[in-house]
């Protein structure tokens, strides 16, 4: 059986934490290993966490990592990830979530049936999520989800470069990926995480995607990313617009994740689609360029106005 890690990162956790920490321990899939990184929290996130490493859990351990100082995101996420011990598989976990029992198991037999991936080659699967409110109460589905119509499988680079709702939170990778988050590290890109994850798998190896939501994304006011994901369609947009049009150096950290990829991993891009979408985003911006994005074969967006969005701003030379 496959070992998995999960990476459970905490901050004054307390209100939600029990409800995830107990939708992990009741996952149908046994081989698990829990590594909890606590980021320095001030309320008792820290009580509970060694409440529950002082129970016995079936086919389930715990542990607790500590570092010397204050991370926050994603640096806290990442360095617990790679104090954990090695893996078959690993997974991110946020405090204040809930996942469904099959979770892992899932992820763990979509992974292992991948075809067209070697065994050297980064394997990422994520899913669909159930955005919830702060009690749990359904919003709404992922709009990936909502809009996509085919069914669970394999998804293409173009699909993720500016979209495919993939977050970290429903992600199961390989120890490929792992190993070059650490070479990330050592060459000094210390923001990368997911958007590098979902890009670098996509672009060398294989990305699996569940239609069938895996997890419950809560969504309040203490949430880090709650500004990205508003309640209503209408904020939602008007927060993509803000983002994609008038904030400062919106896609640096994109340009900066498809330069690396270009500049340590071209030789391995097999499919001459994706070594020319690197090759064309990662490259310094002409009017030649621009046109050519504009008229891009296929769709980088599953809704119509989202696309359309996005070739404006390949025109305006804002990505």
């Amino acid at each position: 059986m496959k070992k998995v890690n999960i990476i459970l990162c905490t901050y004054n956790g307390s209100r939600y934490l029990r409800e995830q920490i107990e939708s992990l321990l009741n996952q149908t899939y046994d081989h698990i290993d829990i590594y909890i990184y606590d980021d320095k929290s001030t309320d008792n996130t820290m009580e509970i966490i060694k409440e529950y490493m002082e129970q016995k859990h079936c086919g389930k351990r715990m542990y607790l990592i500590e570092l010397p100082e204050k991370l926050g995101y994603p640096q806290c996420f990442i360095q617990a990830l790679l104090a954990s011990e090695r893996a078959d598989y690993y997974a991110f976990c946020d405090q204040d979530d809930i996942w469904m029992p099959d979770k892992i198991e899932k992820g763990v037999k979509a992974l292992d049936e991948l075809e067209g991936a070697a065994q050297t080659a980064p394997k990422l699967y994520f899913s669909s999520v159930a955005y919830c409110d702060e009690d749990m109460n359904f919003l709404r589905y992922s709009r990936f989800s909502e809009h996509l119509k085919k069914a669970s499988g394999l998804v293409g680079l173009q699909e993720l470069m500016f979209g495919g709702d993939a977050l970290g939170m429903t992600y199961l990778f390989n120890h490929v990926v792992r190993e070059e988050l650490l070479a990330t590290y050592e060459r000094g890109y210390t923001k990368m995480k997911d958007g590098f994850i979902k890009l670098y798998a996509a672009s060398v190896g294989a990305v699996y995607y569940e239609k069938q939501p895996t997890a419950k994304y809560r969504r309040h006011g203490g949430a880090t990313t709650n500004n990205l994901n508003p309640k209503g369609k209408l904020e939602r947009y008007k927060s993509m617009i803000q983002g994609m049009f008038f904030k400062r150096n919106a896609f640096e950290l994109f340009r900066e994740m498809v330069s690396y990829i270009q500049q340590y991993h071209m030789s391995e891009i097999k499919d001459l689609d994706n070594r020319k979408l690197i090759s064309l985003f990662a490259s310094t911006d002409s009017l030649k360029r621009r046109i050519t994005k504009v008229f891009w074969k296929k769709r980088f967006r599953v809704v119509w106005i989202d696309e359309i969005g996005y070739r404006i701003l390949f025109l305006i030379g804002r990505v």
